[in-house]
């Protein structure tokens, strides 16, 4: 491909989002050589990229604001606004990938007045992510309906979001790469891992809506017993900078891809709480499912998730109410006692990799 790849993102760098990391990966591989990152530097620094193999331009037109609260909220706004006035420089034979609502609808009237094909990869529903007044958020809605309609492709993670129908539509499971999976196995076999007889893994965004008070409370419950944890990723509440201090607990910090990955091959299960009071939430579309799918890990999720029910029906799940710390912890004191359980959940795990695909052979799909 001999067209330059945009990727307009509200984010500091490609490369500490999994999902488009593994895109310029594919794309790159594709013969792409020309790639445009057009960023919101959050942090001051955030910027850099790690792990990427190829030249990409980093193109900031807004800067400050961190990753969360009200004034990262705001921002949104003068976002979107430079978005726009960004969007009448792109030509005709770029192809454009953006991130989120917040970048597609002020790129959508350009790409239809200079005619570039435009991919619109919705990885969290903006409408159901941001808290805002019934008028407003119905407005939103709406235009997200008007902007599915108008892209090229309309990339969603999973259909239960979506209350409306669009022929733009193209589910991209959440899924790792093949690439990097045989590179996380290499990375596992040189490192040294904590041992007990139940690994449970937590990795990613480390915060207050990820269950980490839960994850604090069940090692405290199950500390007597023979289980450890592995934890990756960015601190971000209380409960996780508590947690990642314990004795049984051994955390990697924040990392690449590959290495999130190669603490899986270490892991008995990866642990996937989502705080159910908010809507997003209850209709996740979790990387760490289709990567504990492809390292024979299993998967720890509260039942309010009703995406996961799939992973639930194929019994490679254990699932409890949000605030079941009790029901939760006496079955991994089960799998502890029974080593055999944790043999059922591999297997069952084998008989499901043959019905999920890897992120290149869907983007194989999505690119033909």
């Amino acid at each position: 491909m001999d067209n330059k790849i945009i990727i307009v993102a509200p984010l500091s760098s490609i490369s500490k989002r999994v999902r488009l990391f593994k895109l310029t990966k594919f794309l790159n591989n594709l013969g792409v050589k020309r790639f445009e990152h057009i960023a919101w530097e959050r942090e001051k620094g955030e910027s850099a990229e790690q792990g990427l193999n190829f030249e990409l331009q980093k193109t900031i037109i807004l800067r400050g604001g961190g990753h969360g609260g009200i004034k990262a909220r705001l921002m949104y706004f003068p976002w979107m606004l430079k978005v726009f006035f960004k969007s009448f420089k792109i030509k005709k034979t770029d192809i454009v990938w953006v991130l989120g609502f917040e970048s597609a609808f002020p790129m959508l009237l350009a790409s239809k007045i200079k005619g570039f094909k435009m991919y619109f990869d919705d990885t969290d529903r903006f409408s159901m992510v941001i808290q805002l007044p019934f008028p407003l958020n119905k407005l939103i809605e709406k235009l997200e309906k008007i902007t599915s309609r108008n892209v090229y492709k309309h990339i969603i993670p999973t259909k239960e979001r979506y209350d409306f129908e669009s022929d733009n539509f193209f589910i991209l499971h959440n899924t790792p790469s093949r690439t990097e999976i045989d590179a996380a196995f290499d990375l596992y076999k040189q490192k040294e891992w904590i041992k007990a007889r139940v690994i449970i893994n937590i990795n990613g965004w480390l915060g207050e809506s990820r269950g980490m008070a839960v994850a604090l409370k069940l090692y405290e419950m199950l500390e007597k017993e023979d289980v450890g944890f592995i934890l990756a990723g960015r601190l971000d509440c209380k409960a996780a900078e508590l947690l990642v201090k314990k004795d049984k607990v051994q955390y990697l910090g924040r990392v690449s891809n590959a290495e999130a990955l190669a603490s899986y091959f270490a892991s008995d299960f990866v642990f996937t709480y989502y705080d159910p009071k908010r809507k997003i939430n209850q209709l996740a579309a979790s990387n760490k499912w289709g990567d504990a799918i492809f390292t024979n890990t299993g998967i720890i999720v509260n039942n309010e998730v009703k995406t996961a029910a799939f992973f639930i029906e194929n019994n490679v799940a254990i699932s409890y109410p949000y605030n079941d710390k009790d029901g939760l912890a006496n079955e991994i004191r089960a799998y502890c006692n029974n080593s055999e359980k944790i043999e059922t959940i591999k297997e069952n795990i084998n008989n499901l990799q043959t019905k999920i695909f890897c992120f290149e052979e869907q983007l194989q799909n999505l690119f033909e």
